[in-house]
């Protein structure tokens, strides 16, 4: 896969995952198997631009140029240069010692032309990531990238969250850093009323650095007229199916609660509530755990690839089906690579006949981001049992 596909496929698995990662897919992917360990977990909002410098960094590209050409692909409307060019240009002042400008393939990505740059400011050196996408309307609390983490689920410094006066969205997200050695990350994005959505990710390399750049900073990118020549060929990347909703999470829960093992006792819904998702404690036989259960209704159903071929490949002897036609997958993550380490998340995915995909996930701890060994208050089974249920099917 050449150069400019592999950053560009990295790019836009991140703004998959992040500013609202999946936080509750137990496996869904090698983009999306982002189990969370204390040890060694996968920062979800960096993997796009981490990705991309790390190619910058390695010298797989010439500093200062576009790996695409100067023609831009047939269904953009700006060149790569266009989008390295306008990026340097708005940046404030600081030495860039890279830069790459994309625009984008169809044939392996849905979304829009990106950008990245290696800067060291006086705030400190890193990447600054941009990329143009484009979103379902109308732009709610709920939508992809318009709003803020949930801070139980990931360190949260701070996050505004500002609708303007013509109803688009501006958020600004600064996350603690997670890994050893790396510092804070900020994730900006500036969703327009009609799907248009442009957004920025930039970390320091440094322990405990800041960003690069300011929030205000970033703001005045993001915000502007520049990137408005960019979406004229960028199509949504996250289209609602006709007659599919997406549960909200109060119905989840009362899903859950119902097919919970008797004897097991389910606390109220934790978190900010956004539909599709919902997280709450259990408790059976004295044992208190938490459990995380995602739905998606017609999962990448109108994609490229069937969604049965894109859930079983490269499953192995781990993929197994139930006599309904339901294909599901269990497993048990431990803290560490170390085969010796002691597990601290459980789970299970299945993809039912009806194309609905539902995640279940299980951990001990005090809150959504730590992760503790211990045996969980339900087993595998009762977590298969539980994704496979029939109840989850439209």
């Amino acid at each position: 896969m050449p150069v400019e596909e592999n950053f560009t496929v990295a790019l836009r698995s991140a703004a998959e995952l992040a500013p609202e990662p999946n936080a509750f897919a137990f496996a869904q992917g090698a983009a999306e198997r982002g189990v969370r360990r204390r040890r060694r977990r996968r920062a979800a909002v960096l993997t796009g631009a981490a990705a991309a410098v790390a190619l910058l960094a390695a010298g797989s590209v010439p500093a200062l140029r576009s790996d695409q050409g100067a023609a831009a692909q047939p269904w953009s409307t700006v060149t790569a240069e266009y989008m390295r060019d306008s990026l340097v240009s708005l940046l404030p002042g600081g030495r860039i010692t890279n830069a790459l400008g994309f625009t984008g393939e169809e044939s392996s990505v849905r979304g829009g032309p990106s950008g990245v740059v290696e800067i060291e400011t006086a705030r400190g050196a890193g990447p600054i990531t941009l990329s143009l996408d484009r979103i379902s309307t109308p732009v709610t609390e709920s939508s992809r990238g318009a709003h803020c983490f949930d801070p139980s689920e990931r360190a949260t410094e701070s996050c505004s969250r500002t609708v303007q006066p013509d109803g688009s969205v501006l958020m600004v997200n600064v996350l603690l850093p997670e890994q050893a050695g790396m510092g804070k990350t900020m994730i900006a994005t500036y969703t327009h009323p009609d799907g248009r959505q442009v957004r920025i990710d930039s970390f320091n390399r440094s322990a405990q650095g800041e960003p690069p750049i300011t929030g205000e900073q970033a703001t005045a990118v993001l915000q502007s007229s520049a990137w408005d020549v960019g979406f004229g060929g960028v199509r949504v990347t996250d289209p609602p199916q006709p007659g599919v909703s997406t549960p909200p999470a109060s119905a989840l829960h009362g899903t859950v609660t119902g097919l919970l093992p008797a004897g097991a006792v389910a606390g109220p819904a934790d978190g900010p509530g956004r539909p599709g998702t919902v997280r709450l404690e259990v408790t059976l036989e004295g044992r208190t755990s938490w459990l995380a259960v995602t739905v998606d209704p017609h999962w990448q159903q109108g994609g490229r690839d069937d969604p049965r071929t894109v859930f079983e490949s490269g499953r192995g002897p781990e993929l197994t089906h139930t006599a309904d036609g339901t294909a599901v997958v269990v497993r048990a993550e431990r803290e560490s690579d170390a085969t010796d380490g002691p597990e601290v998340q459980w789970g299970a995915e299945a993809l039912h006949p009806d194309g609905t995909r539902v995640t279940v996930s299980e951990w001990n701890g005090p809150d959504a981001r730590t992760f503790l060994p211990g045996t969980p208050a339900l087993d595998l089974d009762r977590l298969k049992a539980l994704a496979t249920a029939p109840a989850w099917r439209g």
